[in-house]
Protein backbone atom coordinates (compact mmCIF):
# COMPACT_ATOMS: atom_id res chain seq x y z
CA UNK A 1 0.00 0.00 0.00
CA UNK A 2 1.05 3.44 -0.81
CA UNK A 3 -1.01 6.28 1.19
CA UNK A 4 -3.99 4.27 0.71
CA UNK A 5 -3.49 3.68 -2.93
CA UNK A 6 -2.13 -0.24 -3.71
CA UNK A 7 0.88 -0.76 -6.21
CA UNK A 8 -1.51 -2.50 -8.27
CA UNK A 9 -3.78 0.48 -9.00
CA UNK A 10 -0.96 2.71 -9.09
CA UNK A 11 0.95 0.31 -11.51
CA UNK A 12 -2.34 0.35 -13.60
CA UNK A 13 -2.71 4.17 -13.52
CA UNK A 14 0.50 4.41 -14.71
CA UNK A 15 0.71 2.41 -17.36
CA UNK A 16 -2.67 4.18 -18.74
CA UNK A 17 -0.73 7.82 -17.96
CA UNK A 18 2.16 6.63 -20.44
CA UNK A 19 0.54 4.84 -23.05
CA UNK A 20 -1.96 7.86 -23.33
CA UNK A 21 0.32 10.25 -23.14
CA UNK A 22 2.47 8.79 -26.29
CA UNK A 23 0.11 8.08 -28.33
CA UNK A 24 -0.44 11.24 -28.98
CA UNK A 25 2.40 11.22 -31.38
CA UNK A 26 0.69 8.82 -33.62
CA UNK A 27 -1.94 11.22 -34.15
CA UNK A 28 0.21 13.99 -35.50
CA UNK A 29 -0.92 15.04 -39.36
CA UNK A 30 1.14 17.48 -41.23
CA UNK A 31 -1.35 20.60 -40.73
CA UNK A 32 -0.88 20.05 -37.43
CA UNK A 33 2.74 21.03 -37.47
CA UNK A 34 3.58 24.72 -35.50
CA UNK A 35 -0.50 24.77 -34.29
CA UNK A 36 0.08 22.42 -31.59
CA UNK A 37 3.17 22.34 -29.11
CA UNK A 38 4.14 18.73 -28.80
CA UNK A 39 6.90 19.20 -27.35
CA UNK A 40 5.58 20.51 -24.16
CA UNK A 41 2.57 17.98 -24.54
CA UNK A 42 4.43 14.56 -24.85
CA UNK A 43 7.16 13.67 -21.76
CA UNK A 44 8.70 10.85 -23.40
CA UNK A 45 9.08 7.79 -21.97
CA UNK A 46 10.23 7.50 -18.40
CA UNK A 47 13.82 6.35 -17.75
CA UNK A 48 12.83 6.56 -13.97
CA UNK A 49 9.71 6.69 -11.59
CA UNK A 50 9.30 7.45 -8.58
CA UNK A 51 6.19 7.15 -5.83
CA UNK A 52 5.54 9.83 -3.20
CA UNK A 53 2.79 9.82 -0.84
CA UNK A 54 1.84 13.75 -0.15
CA UNK A 55 -0.63 12.54 2.72
CA UNK A 56 -2.53 9.72 3.50
CA UNK A 57 -4.89 9.99 0.70
CA UNK A 58 -3.20 12.05 -2.23
CA UNK A 59 -0.48 10.44 -3.56
CA UNK A 60 1.81 10.92 -6.97
CA UNK A 61 4.58 9.98 -9.56
CA UNK A 62 7.68 11.58 -10.53
CA UNK A 63 9.29 10.74 -13.15
CA UNK A 64 12.44 11.54 -15.77
CA UNK A 65 12.25 10.55 -19.55
CA UNK A 66 14.51 10.25 -22.11
CA UNK A 67 12.99 13.70 -23.88
CA UNK A 68 14.91 15.54 -20.55
CA UNK A 69 11.89 16.05 -18.89
CA UNK A 70 10.96 15.87 -15.02
CA UNK A 71 7.20 15.56 -14.64
CA UNK A 72 4.56 14.88 -11.96
CA UNK A 73 1.87 12.49 -13.05
CA UNK A 74 -1.60 11.57 -11.18
CA UNK A 75 -2.08 7.93 -10.62
CA UNK A 76 -5.80 8.74 -9.81
CA UNK A 77 -6.27 10.50 -13.42
CA UNK A 78 -3.23 9.64 -15.84
CA UNK A 79 -2.99 13.42 -15.79
CA UNK A 80 0.29 15.52 -16.27
CA UNK A 81 0.32 17.86 -12.91
CA UNK A 82 3.01 19.69 -13.85
CA UNK A 83 6.15 19.13 -16.09
CA UNK A 84 9.72 21.18 -16.14
CA UNK A 85 11.61 20.59 -19.79
CA UNK A 86 15.49 20.58 -19.43
CA UNK A 87 17.95 21.46 -22.10
CA UNK A 88 18.96 19.02 -24.79
CA UNK A 89 21.86 18.45 -23.40
CA UNK A 90 21.56 18.20 -19.95
CA UNK A 91 20.50 14.24 -19.31
CA UNK A 92 18.42 14.03 -16.29
CA UNK A 93 20.85 11.63 -14.27
CA UNK A 94 19.40 11.38 -10.82
CA UNK A 95 16.28 11.75 -8.92
CA UNK A 96 15.31 11.97 -5.74
CA UNK A 97 11.59 13.15 -3.95
CA UNK A 98 11.21 13.69 -0.02
CA UNK A 99 9.58 15.93 2.33
CA UNK A 100 7.84 17.57 -0.60
CA UNK A 101 10.62 18.63 -2.68
CA UNK A 102 12.03 16.63 -5.81
CA UNK A 103 15.74 16.58 -6.57
CA UNK A 104 17.53 16.74 -9.43
CA UNK A 105 20.53 16.40 -10.96
CA UNK A 106 21.37 16.82 -14.58
CA UNK A 107 23.87 17.71 -16.82
CA UNK A 108 27.01 16.73 -18.80
CA UNK A 109 30.48 19.11 -17.98
CA UNK A 110 28.43 21.15 -16.13
CA UNK A 111 26.43 19.34 -14.08
CA UNK A 112 23.17 21.30 -12.45
CA UNK A 113 21.49 20.41 -8.96
CA UNK A 114 18.29 22.15 -8.70
CA UNK A 115 15.37 21.48 -5.89
CA UNK A 116 11.49 21.71 -6.93
CA UNK A 117 8.56 21.92 -4.92
CA UNK A 118 6.75 18.78 -5.59
CA UNK A 119 3.17 19.92 -5.43
CA UNK A 120 3.53 22.59 -7.63
CA UNK A 121 6.73 22.06 -10.04
CA UNK A 122 8.51 25.48 -9.20
CA UNK A 123 12.23 25.63 -8.56
CA UNK A 124 13.04 26.36 -4.66
CA UNK A 125 16.92 26.71 -5.28
CA UNK A 126 19.46 25.21 -7.39
CA UNK A 127 23.65 24.84 -7.79
CA UNK A 128 25.91 25.03 -10.92
CA UNK A 129 28.73 23.14 -10.73
CA UNK A 130 31.42 25.04 -12.81
CA UNK A 131 32.04 23.01 -16.05
CA UNK A 132 34.96 20.16 -16.28
CA UNK A 133 36.08 17.56 -18.79
CA UNK A 134 36.50 15.20 -15.62
CA UNK A 135 32.59 15.57 -15.51
CA UNK A 136 31.67 13.46 -18.58
CA UNK A 137 32.36 10.34 -17.36
CA UNK A 138 29.35 9.34 -16.57
CA UNK A 139 28.85 9.37 -12.43
CA UNK A 140 25.98 11.06 -10.90
CA UNK A 141 23.84 11.03 -8.04
CA UNK A 142 21.73 12.65 -5.19
CA UNK A 143 19.70 12.23 -2.16
CA UNK A 144 18.72 14.30 0.91
CA UNK A 145 20.51 14.44 4.08
CA UNK A 146 18.14 13.32 6.24
CA UNK A 147 16.83 16.41 8.68
CA UNK A 148 18.50 19.20 6.94
CA UNK A 149 17.79 21.57 3.94
CA UNK A 150 20.94 20.21 2.66
CA UNK A 151 21.36 17.69 -0.40
CA UNK A 152 24.51 15.56 -1.23
CA UNK A 153 25.02 14.98 -4.58
CA UNK A 154 28.30 13.71 -6.92
CA UNK A 155 28.91 15.50 -9.66
CA UNK A 156 31.80 14.31 -11.88
CA UNK A 157 34.88 12.93 -10.02
CA UNK A 158 33.49 14.93 -6.71
CA UNK A 159 30.90 14.30 -4.15
CA UNK A 160 29.86 17.51 -2.57
CA UNK A 161 27.46 18.98 -0.08
CA UNK A 162 25.37 21.97 -0.93
CA UNK A 163 23.06 23.92 0.94
CA UNK A 164 19.95 26.12 -0.31
CA UNK A 165 21.36 29.77 -1.14
CA UNK A 166 25.32 28.93 -0.92
CA UNK A 167 26.96 30.03 -4.42
CA UNK A 168 29.72 27.04 -2.77
CA UNK A 169 29.60 23.76 -1.50
CA UNK A 170 29.76 23.36 2.16
CA UNK A 171 32.60 20.47 1.38
CA UNK A 172 34.10 18.85 -2.21
CA UNK A 173 35.74 15.42 -1.74
CA UNK A 174 37.81 14.08 -4.73
CA UNK A 175 36.67 10.88 -5.67
CA UNK A 176 38.72 7.90 -7.61
CA UNK A 177 38.30 8.98 -11.42
CA UNK A 178 38.97 5.74 -12.20
CA UNK A 179 35.34 4.51 -11.54
CA UNK A 180 31.39 5.54 -12.59
CA UNK A 181 29.31 6.74 -9.05
CA UNK A 182 25.90 5.84 -9.71
CA UNK A 183 24.47 5.66 -5.82
CA UNK A 184 24.63 7.45 -2.52
CA UNK A 185 23.25 5.70 0.70
CA UNK A 186 23.26 7.64 3.74
CA UNK A 187 23.30 6.09 7.20
CA UNK A 188 23.28 8.53 9.98
CA UNK A 189 26.17 10.21 9.63
CA UNK A 190 27.72 8.40 7.00
CA UNK A 191 27.48 8.83 3.07
CA UNK A 192 28.70 6.44 1.18
CA UNK A 193 29.34 6.41 -2.44
CA UNK A 194 28.98 3.67 -4.34
CA UNK A 195 30.10 2.83 -8.06
CA UNK A 196 31.29 0.72 -10.79
CA UNK A 197 35.77 0.73 -11.05
CA UNK A 198 37.15 0.93 -14.51
CA UNK A 199 38.58 -2.92 -15.48
CA UNK A 200 42.20 -2.40 -16.22
CA UNK A 201 44.64 -5.01 -17.37
CA UNK A 202 45.88 -4.87 -13.52
CA UNK A 203 42.42 -5.43 -12.16
CA UNK A 204 40.54 -6.84 -15.38
CA UNK A 205 37.40 -7.92 -13.66
CA UNK A 206 34.21 -5.67 -12.77
CA UNK A 207 34.61 -4.50 -9.31
CA UNK A 208 32.35 -2.16 -6.89
CA UNK A 209 34.01 1.25 -5.28
CA UNK A 210 32.96 2.03 -2.22
CA UNK A 211 34.05 5.45 -0.71
CA UNK A 212 32.89 6.04 2.98
CA UNK A 213 31.99 9.43 3.68
CA UNK A 214 31.89 11.90 7.45
CA UNK A 215 28.90 14.25 6.19
CA UNK A 216 29.77 16.64 8.74
CA UNK A 217 33.39 17.30 7.67
CA UNK A 218 33.71 15.63 4.26
CA UNK A 219 36.32 13.83 5.46
CA UNK A 220 36.85 10.00 3.73
CA UNK A 221 36.35 7.58 6.63
CA UNK A 222 37.76 4.74 3.98
CA UNK A 223 37.63 3.62 0.46
CA UNK A 224 37.47 -0.25 -0.80
CA UNK A 225 36.68 -2.50 -3.44
CA UNK A 226 34.98 -5.73 -4.02
CA UNK A 227 35.53 -7.90 -6.82
CA UNK A 228 32.71 -9.89 -8.68
CA UNK A 229 32.13 -13.20 -7.17
CA UNK A 230 34.82 -11.75 -3.57
CA UNK A 231 33.17 -13.27 -0.36
CA UNK A 232 32.22 -10.30 2.36
CA UNK A 233 32.01 -10.71 5.93
CA UNK A 234 30.67 -7.39 6.56
CA UNK A 235 27.16 -6.18 7.62
CA UNK A 236 28.37 -2.21 6.02
CA UNK A 237 27.94 -3.46 2.44
CA UNK A 238 25.35 -1.10 0.95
Amino acid sequence: MLGGVSLSKVALSLTLAIGSLNSFAHGLFPDEAGRIDWHRTQIGWPSKIVPYAFNETDTGLFAITDRNTLASLSPASGEIVWRQVFGSDETIKALCVRDGRALTLSGANEMQVRVWDAASGGLMWGFSQPPDVNYRRGSGAAEFVQGSEDVVAVVGDSLVRLTPGASVPVWEVPLNATASYKRIVLEEKTAFVVGDARPTKKNPKPRMQVVEVDLQSGSVKQKYQFASGQAVRSNRVV
